[in-house]
């Protein structure tokens, strides 16, 4: 994750928001509009609510943790796109009328509040998380790699600029760890084993009683 972090931000500072922005657009195929056209779903905010309910069979501990971080972000992203950057103009709207972007066609555009991404937010939010969860090596890369995808698909469908991304990738990140912080150290939820059994265990647990 660091490599794209650190690329996102050599774009950013050394071209500037809108020429970096137009150097990405331009690297584009028939088949990345398709990719990008469907992999940018991967952070639409209802796929908390899945994630949720697939956890819950595994161990409720982790399903609190996408619950908390599905809060977080929905605060976060409230606060910073509609309240302190409200109106700030996304690349349709940066651009207009130059005819430059090369847009991908089906994608419904949005013209405002572009920062930060909170498409990027969300998919890094649960990816992180389930990097935290999972064991195995090759599933952690896979988590990672669905979160960069989720977040460049943003530029490349020209939703966001690359310091959207960019900040929408850390804060979705730090999301991620401050909820599972947060779960693993409240006291009030952390009172009997209920956390650590799935949610099978527990219906079952409360039926015998």
């Amino acid at each position: 994750m660091i490599p794209f972090l650190a690329w996102m931000l050599f774009m950013i500072v050394k071209y500037g928001k809108g020429p970096s922005h137009l150097m990405v657009n331009q690297w584009h195929s028939e088949w990345a509009d398709q990719f990008f056209k469907y992999i940018t779903h991967l952070g639409d905010g209802a796929i908390f609510a899945v994630v949720i309910v697939i956890l819950a069979f595994y161990r409720l501990r982790w399903s609190l943790y996408l619950l908390f971080a599905s809060l977080f972000t929905l605060l976060f992203v409230f606060i910073t796109k509609q309240i302190i950057f409200n109106g700030m103009p996304r690349p349709t709207k940066y651009f207009e009328n130059q005819e430059v972007l090369h847009l991908v066609a089906g994608v419904k555009m949005h013209s405002w509040n572009t920062f930060p991404s909170g498409h990027t937010i969300t998919a890094f939010a649960i990816f992180m998380i389930l990097v935290l969860v999972t064991k195995k090596e090759y599933f952690k890369y896979v988590f990672v790699l669905a979160a960069i995808f989720a977040g460049y698909s943003r530029v490349y469908l020209s939703q966001h600029f690359l310091g959207d991304v960019l900040s929408g990738a850390i804060i979705g990140t730090a999301i991620a760890v401050i909820s599972c912080a947060l779960v693993d150290n409240w006291s009030l939820l952390n009172k009997g084993q209920w956390m650590d059994k799935d949610i099978t265990q527990l219906f079952a647990r409360t039926n015998e009683q």
